[in-house]
């Protein structure tokens, strides 16, 4: 408040000595009071800001002062009563803006005998206190293979310098001042876990707060590079979740020297900027004691600033995953197309090798992202090796079932247990039969249908085809083909009692039986080759489609195991890490 200060005296030489004594003997005020004066009469008037009430002023002097005649000026007293004006009364202080000539006193004051090189503690004995305030910015890159974090971050050092205190009425109401760092006395407090130790690349010099009090507040923003152990879940890569964290603490001062404490009460990720890669599910703060064989003396104290990071496995499925589902699938329908009747397979081999080449080019296109590490298989690496394999077991059915076609081709009939599993009870299934019914038409299974007397008939010639030898009267010519049951005789009775019609005005007996026993064994000949090529054909036939069923039985069962591996390696409900004690003790140590 406002309050006017009237002083009366009766000398003019008292006045000067008035105006030397009052600034610097005022008794009675504990804030600072701002004296104007001004000379009118024999009359001081002064204002000045102090609090409500009414005080005595005394002011003695001896002869510290003279009149222009040279003579010494007797000592003095006086009372000064201090009215209120009646201005509204405020008990704060307000100070006044300080000119700029208060600020360059103020600075030179305070750094005129200060050392930066000291802890700002008046008692050696006791701890200085620092608190510290951490802010997560952004994290800006993470390099699984070097297992390490690029990270962004604000920090906020409070410390109490109890070398740099002053009265702002000295200095013109000047209650605070920014000054350069690397004036004051700073905590050398380092990220220990920092993977780039070249602090000075990364940290922005800025100024420091000072207030009167002598309290120091440091802002801090740094680009550090820390060590995170990704090992921690690295086996369900890319669906893992990784912890990492930063460790802060004195680098030189234990705790005995510095006592480092945590800012409370305030949101860590206020500021944080999203990752578009990795989400950022938790995050706690942990003290630390820990004692170091170098210090014997005192535990050094430290403050660890958890997070939990789980990863987005988007890029990776629809980049790495699906297109190696697809590829798997292509080589498995590829591997059981149907084979040619000569057993031509390299083009199925080609096809086996490219599906191969392709997926381990994928795993090494992942191999480039994780570390190396002999501890754990990621998730994503077994994926590709059981696909491999899957694709290797594939690979390895195709000669089997080329084999099995190939019996065909050495006359070898398919037996009559074999051909009803095939043809009667899996290729007629109605579940199955959309599958099949191409390959086994209607014309064809009656080909296949067995007579009595193991008897076949074929549609094309109308021949009948029986075992055994059976005599003819026209022509005595046993037609025998292959021993081993495959051989059918063919008779030719019918044929024999046409051609004697055609034959019977022939004038010599001798030369139309001749000519009639070579035209008979011409035609049975001719009969035989084409029974021949049509039972061969029959035998082929019956294997190829018989393959067939097999083939296509193998591609859904490899197809049906593959979108089961899957789906089993690649589902994954798993919850959010959350950062309990024990979990944050067994990531630290």
């Amino acid at each position: 408040m406002h309050l006017l200060l009237i002083i009366n005296y009766n000398a003019i030489n008292s006045l000067c000595i008035l105006s030397t004594l009052l600034p610097t003997h005022l008794s009675g005020c504990s804030i600072p009071i701002h004296i104007y004066r001004f000379m009118k009469m024999n009359k001081i008037h002064v204002l000045v800001f102090v609090t409500t009430g009414v005080f005595m002023v005394s002011g003695a002097g001896s002869t510290v002062a003279q009149s222009e005649s040279g003579r010494p000026v007797p000592s003095i007293s006086a009372s000064i009563t201090i009215m209120d004006s009646g201005i509204e009364k405020n008990r704060e202080y307000v100070p006044k803006e300080a000119s700029p000539r208060y600020a360059k006193l103020l600075y030179s004051a305070l750094f005129k005998d200060y050392q930066n090189e000291l802890r700002p503690v008046l008692n050696d004995s006791e701890p200085l206190k620092v608190a510290m305030q951490f802010w997560l910015k952004q994290i800006l890159k993470i390099k699984e293979k070097d297992q390490t974090v690029l990270v962004y971050c604000w920090l906020e050092l409070y410390w109490k310098d109890e070398f740099l205190f002053w009265n702002p009425a000295d200095y013109g109401g000047i209650d605070r001042i920014h000054v350069p760092a690397s004036k004051l006395w700073k905590p050398d407090i380092l990220v220990y876990n920092n993977a780039n130790m070249n602090v000075e690349e990364n940290e922005l010099d800025t100024y420091a707060i000072i207030n009167y009090k002598g309290e120091v507040t440091l802002f801090r923003s740094m680009i550090t590079d820390i060590t995170c152990d990704f090992s921690f879940r690295l086996k369900d890569f890319p669906f893992d979740q990784q912890i990492c964290f930063l460790t802060f603490a004195s680098w030189s001062f234990d705790g005995s020297k510095i006592r480092l404490t945590p800012v409370n009460g305030t949101d860590n990720l206020e500021l944080y900027i999203l990752n578009t890669e990795w989400k950022l599910t938790d995050f706690s703060t942990k003290v630390y004691e820990k004692m170091y064989e170098c210090c014997p003396n005192a535990p050094f104290i430290d403050i660890t600033y958890f997070f939990s990071l789980k990863r987005s496995p988007s890029y990776y499925i629809f980049s790495l995953v699906i297109p190696s589902a697809f590829i798997t699938v292509v080589t498995i329908v590829g591997f059981f197309t149907p084979h040619s009747t000569t057993g031509e397979n390299t083009e199925k081999v080609s096809l086996g090798v490219t599906a191969v080449l392709s997926t381990a080019i994928i795993m090494l296109m992942i191999g480039d992202n994780i570390p190396a590490t002999a501890e754990v298989i990621p998730l994503l690496s077994k994926y590709y090796i059981g696909l491999i394999f899957i694709i290797f077991a594939a690979a390895l059915s195709t000669p089997f079932t080329l084999s099995y076609q190939m019996r065909g081709n050495i006359g070898e009939r398919m037996s009559p247990k074999m051909r009803y599993i095939l043809f009667e009870r899996i290729a007629k299934n109605p579940v199955f039969n959309w599958l099949f019914a191409v390959q086994l038409t209607k014309k064809n299974l009656g080909r296949l249908k067995p007579y009595e007397n193991n008897t076949y008939i074929f549609e094309n010639t109308g021949a009948t085809v029986r075992p055994g030898s059976i005599p003819n009267n026209g022509c005595k010519t046993t037609l025998s083909y292959n021993t081993e049951n495959k051989a059918k005789i063919v008779q030719m009775e019918e044929i024999t009692g046409e051609l004697i019609k055609y034959t019977g005005d022939c004038n010599n007996t001798a030369c139309s039986q001749f000519a009639f026993k070579r035209l008979c064994e011409c035609i049975e000949t001719i009969e035989q080759s084409i029974v021949q090529t049509q039972e061969e054909r029959l035998i082929k036939f019956e294997w190829e489609q018989g393959t067939r069923v097999i083939e296509k039985m193998m591609m859904i069962f490899y197809i049906i195991v593959t979108v089961l591996f899957g789906t089993f390696m690649l589902t994954f409900p798993e919850e959010d890490i959350k950062l309990t004690d024990e979990l944050m003790d067994k990531t630290k140590f």
